[in-house]
């Protein structure tokens, strides 16, 4: 399903856009903008670690550390 959305997000971004350079309507550049940032907005960030404990066995230990943005000013 998910697979579905994405498609569907992709090809109403590519119709909006090209109608909207096009010169059909202001409206297509802001459907095609809406779309854009759903699909952005679903992704999940790189950033993000998930884990099953389950996978865990006895004794093991999982370390979670905080890290700030890294930009100019945080190197």
């Amino acid at each position: 399903m998910g697979r579905a959305i994405d498609a569907l997000l992709r090809k109403l971004t590519r119709a909006g856009f090209r109608r909207a350079i096009g010169g059909d309507h202001w409206a297509w550049l802001v459907m095609a903008g809406a779309a854009f940032l759903l699909r952005r907005a679903r992704k999940p960030s790189d950033d993000v670690a998930r884990l099953d404990l389950a996978d865990l066995a006895p004794g093991q230990r999982y370390e979670v550390r905080l890290v700030g943005p890294r930009g100019r000013r945080g190197r």
